[in-house]
């Protein structure tokens, strides 16, 4: 299970924990404590943003 939530968070790092629950077919409680145990084993390092620089040149001209 735990390579199926940061399978979601990969692809939406925003996911809330309630969606991913629903998406997992597991209760809340089970997404926040596997989270939580990836986050301090340091299995995730963080979260980060995909920034599209091509937007970000054409919307600053």
């Amino acid at each position: 299970m735990d390579n199926e939530l940061i399978s979601e968070l990969r692809g939406d790092g925003r996911a809330t924990i309630s969606h991913l629950a629903q998406r997992l077919k597991v209760s809340r409680a089970t997404v926040q404590n596997r989270l939580d145990r990836l986050i301090s084993s340091g299995a995730i390092l963080g979260f980060t943003i995909r920034v599209n620089t091509l937007l970000l040149i054409v919307d600053s001209k």
